[in-house]
């Protein structure tokens, strides 16, 4: 069965892997959404972009094919959550909905407070993004909040490998509290085939977790998700 509410977790590619969904399900009746923060999707990427919209604005929006971007405004621009029971009203008129559940202020990496990820009761499936980047540089730098590892909390200047990689995956996948037939995990950011060779092991092991997990670049195939998700479900 094809999900029908997505919720994207990580970082590296949340908002890239939100947009190239929300493209290739242009013939259907999508929502995209947050229930924390994030940018707004304009055209082309999504047909129509609504800010406070009323529940009738949303809702006539969603007779149409297409994505709706849709989500209050806050500060800095971004979009922040739509109420409880709009967004209730909304995935009930949605083919799909697209949310982002978390944010990592465009690291490739990041660990998570008790609060976080904020994943809709809805979400039949949850994306877990990680970026490759991270490869080779200290946590410091690529990490959103390194800090709630002890170890790097000591040791800032630890270089992201496989280990910290893993490290990081896995702690999305249980901070996420849903049973792993319910997770996906693409490791983003496989631009070059050197980087796809050096995250094979960790395909490997987070497959023995029991975890689907695959290498991609969004970049450079933008329907890979779509292949994955919809067109082999």
């Amino acid at each position: 069965m094809q999900p029908k509410f997505i919720s994207i977790v990580g970082a590296g590619g949340k908002t890239t892997a939100l947009r190239a969904l929300a493209r290739a399900l242009t013939s259907r009746r999508v929502l995209a959404t947050t229930t924390t923060h994030m940018f707004p999707v304009p055209p082309p990427d999504c047909c129509t972009f609504l800010m406070d919209p009323t529940p009738e604005e949303l809702l006539l929006q969603l007779t149409l094919p297409g994505a709706v971007c849709a989500g209050r405004q806050a500060e800095g621009g971004k979009l922040c959550a739509l109420s409880p029971a709009l967004l209730t009203q909304a995935a009930a008129a949605s083919d799909f909905v697209l949310c982002e559940a978390d944010g990592a202020h465009r690291l490739p990496l990041k660990l998570h407070r008790a609060d976080e990820p904020v994943l809709a009761p809805q979400t039949d499936l949850c994306l877990i993004i990680a970026g490759l980047s991270a490869l080779g540089k200290p946590v410091r730098d690529v990490v959103h909040r390194y800090a709630l590892c002890p170890d790097w909390a000591v040791n800032p200047e630890q270089l992201v490998g496989i280990p910290e990689l893993l490290y990081c995956v896995r702690e999305t996948a249980a901070a996420c509290g849903l049973p792993p037939e319910k997770l996906r995990v693409l490791l983003n950011q496989a631009d070059t085939p050197t980087l796809s060779a050096m995250a094979e092991p960790a395909v490997q092991a987070l497959r023995a977790d029991g975890l689907d997990c695959r290498i991609g670049s969004l970049h450079s195939d933008p329907n890979l998700l779509y292949r994955w998700i919809f067109s082999e479900a």
